[in-house]
């Protein structure tokens, strides 16, 4: 089997100058990098044909930036795609004229825990009937070999009482891509078409591939539609529908020939293919307010969910401390991603949840647990003298501690809370992985439109650091305010009588 290594060590060019792939007799030497879909039929065609080479898992887009900048030798995947992508404008890549041995099998995916009656035989029957009656031959001629992006108009059954949750990915042109703010492609009017057949409503759910079998595993969806290939692996997890078709697997390699454009006609044509054309700044605009959404709520509940808990537990109570100690070792004890993955498929695996509340939840227990660890940290810088102090003038344990304590304390860790904040901006990007459609996901989703990268994860980085900044200014502002020096003495005497009383 070949040597499996991590896309990270793809950093160093593999070609040498000159040094051009002509036929698939070239990669079958030692030492070779192709690039393939963890998990895909492609891999295992490869696996069988180039036993010699290094396997390097990416998703399309980064496949073909990977071969054009040589990192990688070639990408295998299903050849009308990567030839769409090349007649779409990505540069610096070729098709070898031969393919792989085997076919990918298309077909699709259904959830074992679908509630819809007998929804693989109705899949089947309505795929056989579509074949039968040339549906589908018309269907994959006109997205697929035509490129035609226009979705025909089919009934829609929005009053229906059945309710077809649809898995997707929304990054595959001509099978399922976004087209301004729409969902668009083979596979989603292969839905439309099949919600009708059923007189159901349909809804989508778009997800990275890596996460897109486990949804419909769990029951999130009740089926994939998404230029799904059937491998071993992927059957044992799920029932597959009847083949709807099958696909060569090419090879793209680097052209070395090609020669680019300008630098300032490049920027100029990136720029309006990744916000102008079909007004995908609406995207971005989306994503940015799912992202501060997430954010703001997470750390809203989090400093209260942090806050209580530090409260439930300052004074030694030895069962809250114990409740506490363990729930932090879980949080904390694991990445955010896996964390967000096992509420999304494990916690709330058999109930209908919106993957914003999830990540919402997600992030409430991580931020909460920061800001616990921070309060601690806080409280134990003030001296004990303070609280000698407090009590000799007459102050209350609740008063002593909201009074003298809590704003001696809070100076101590707020530089430390902002950092959690812009830290935590940047963690909701893993959010992609259970459906929700944050900066981070629009960037892939935009790519996979352009065929480009600069653009899109260039404009992410400055929303990101633009984003940080303002809450950082905004976060700024409360520790102006809460500083002792800033605070007059009338308002630190509040609720105290400062006249003797003989």
């Amino acid at each position: 089997m070949a040597a499996i290594v991590l896309t990270c060590l793809a950093g160093v060019t593999t070609l040498a100058k000159g040094d051009e792939i002509t036929s698939k007799e070239q990669l079958k030497e030692p030492g070779r990098r192709i690039g393939c879909g963890i998990g895909s039929s492609a891999m295992l065609f490869v696996e069988d044909e180039f036993p010699e080479a290094i396997l390097v898992y990416q998703e399309a887009n980064e496949g073909y930036e990977s071969v054009a900048q040589g990192k990688i030798d070639a990408y295998a995947y299903d050849r009308r795609q990567m030839q769409l992508a090349i007649d779409s404008g990505r540069k610096g890549v070729r098709l070898l004229d031969e393919n792989l041995e085997e076919k990918v099998h298309v077909a699709v995916g259904i959830s074992p825990k679908s509630k819809i009656h007998q929804l693989q035989e109705q899949l089947n029957t309505f795929i056989e009937l579509s074949k039968a009656d040339g549906t589908i031959d018309e269907m994959y001629d006109r997205w697929v070999v035509q490129g035609n992006e226009e979705m025909p108009d089919i009934p829609r059954y929005k009053d229906s009482n059945t309710i077809l949750v649809v898995g997707t990915s929304g990054i595959v042109p001509p099978h399922s891509y976004y087209r301004g703010q729409e969902l668009n492609g083979f596979d989603i009017e292969l839905a439309y078409r099949f919600a009708a057949y059923i007189d159901a409503d349909v809804t989508f759910k778009v997800y990275d591939y890596s996460s897109i079998i486990p949804a419909a595993a769990s029951g999130d969806v009740d089926c994939i539609m998404a230029n799904l290939n059937i491998t071993p692996e992927r059957a044992e997890a799920l029932p597959f529908s009847e083949d709807i078709y099958t696909e060569d697997v090419g090879l793209m390699v680097r052209d070395t020939s090609s020669v680019g454009e300008g630098f300032i006609k490049s920027l100029k044509m990136s720029f309006e293919k990744t916000f102008i054309r079909e007004d995908r700044w609406r995207l971005f605009v989306n994503g940015i307010l799912t992202t501060l959404l997430i954010t703001v709520l997470s750390v809203i509940a989090g400093t209260a969910l942090g806050f209580v808990v530090f409260l439930a537990c300052k004074d030694g109570n030895p069962a809250a401390n114990a409740i506490t100690r363990v729930c932090m070792w879980l949080v904390c004890g694991m990445p955010a991603v896996v964390l967000i993955m096992i509420l999304y498929y494990i916690v709330f695996g058999n109930i209908s949840v919106n993957g914003i509340f999830v990540s919402v939840l997600a992030f409430t227990l991580i931020f909460g647990s920061s800001v616990f660890g921070l309060l601690k940290m806080g409280v134990g810088a003030v001296d004990v003298g303070q609280y000698e102090a407090a009590y000799a003038l007459g102050y209350s344990r609740q008063h002593t501690f909201f009074k003298i304590i809590l704003p001696q304390a809070l100076p101590h860790v707020m530089e430390a809370y902002k950092s959690g904040i812009v830290e935590l901006i940047k963690a909701t990007a893993i959010v992609g992985y259970i459906a929700v459609q944050d900066l981070t996901k629009i960037g892939d989703i935009v790519r996979s439109r352009t065929y480009e990268a600069f653009f899109p994860l260039i404009a992410i980085a400055v929303i990101y650091f633009l984003l940080e900044a303002f809450i950082g200014l905004f976060i700024s502002r409360i520790h102006i305010s809460i500083l002792p020096e800033k605070r007059g003495r009338d308002h630190i005497l509040r609720g105290i009588d400062t006249h003797d009383k003989d």
